[in-house]
């Protein structure tokens, strides 16, 4: 369903994100990308969704999307559900009609998109009324989960979705996913938050990282070694004398009635 094959991609002409990048997802599997911020996660997600391009070929239901004209790169957008890291949504709308957006594109019947969009934001526990801008962060995020999961798409593209979420938030999500998953979709997940990963962990889900402009199994990547010594050493104080630094302040210095003198 997802591939890519020696995918290279950068800014503006900037130094290579990521280099001859190769990845291939099946029909109802995860896998989450683990890379760190600035490492190339986000941009990986804009090129699995057609919405940058870079050298080499993306794949999306065997469909190349470089090659694909921009209106049928929009009617394949409609198989995609898409949880972007700015979340994308329509503050001033109701968290009902920022899902129910999705299928009207789509050409759902009102009546049927509105109860379906009702059933998604159940799902992820969000009132339908309030609009967006009057959630809080975490509920937001989550009404983006409830517009990428209505279309119940053949790929879900989702970059740090968890962000805002706590334990319960991103275990709620990655059983989204799985269910997904097991109805046939192909997904990847971009995620750096510990819960997100913990979650994926436990259910197996292919992990996948960024390391030096390469998509690699992060189990293959070796950690650095560190001088552990160098910085021990480095963090030693040096010794210094009360002459040296004007700053320091002499301990006092008292005399005892023997004579002698005491700190």
């Amino acid at each position: 369903m997802i591939e890519l094959v020696g995918v290279t991609f950068a800014h503006d002409g900037g130094a290579p994100l990521f280099e001859d990048a190769a990845l291939a997802v099946a029909a109802g599997e995860v896998v989450v990308v683990e890379a760190p911020a600035g490492a190339g996660a986000s941009s990986l997600a804009r090129l699995l969704a057609g919405r940058v391009f870079g050298h080499g070929q993306v794949a999306i239901g065997g469909r190349e999307l470089a090659r694909l004209r921009s209106s049928s790169r929009a009617a394949l957008r409609r198989r995609l559900g898409v949880v972007p890291q700015d979340l994308a949504l329509v503050a001033e709308r109701s968290a009902l009609d920022n899902v129910a957006l999705a299928l009207e594109i789509d050409g759902v019947p009102r009546a049927r998109r509105r109860v379906r969009a009702a059933e998604a934001l159940a799902a992820v526990d969000v009132p339908g009324e309030p609009a967006v801008a009057a959630l809080p962060m975490a509920a937001r995020q989550r009404v983006a989960w409830a517009r990428a999961f209505v279309r119940n798409p053949d790929v879900l593209i989702a970059d740090q979705p968890t962000s805002h979420q706590d334990a319960e938030g991103a275990e709620r999500f990655a059983a989204l996913t799985a269910d997904l998953a097991a109805a046939g979709a192909a997904c990847v997940v971009l995620a750096r938050e510990p819960h997100l990963v913990a979650a994926a962990a436990r259910r197996g889900w292919r992990a996948l990282t960024i390391h030096q402009r390469k998509l690699l199994d992060i189990a293959a990547v070796v950690p650095e070694e560190i001088d552990a010594g160098a910085h021990v050493v480095a963090e030693i104080p040096r010794a210094f004398s009360a002459a040296e630094d004007s700053n320091v302040v002499p301990f006092p210095v008292t005399r005892t009635a023997s004579g002698g003198t005491r700190r």
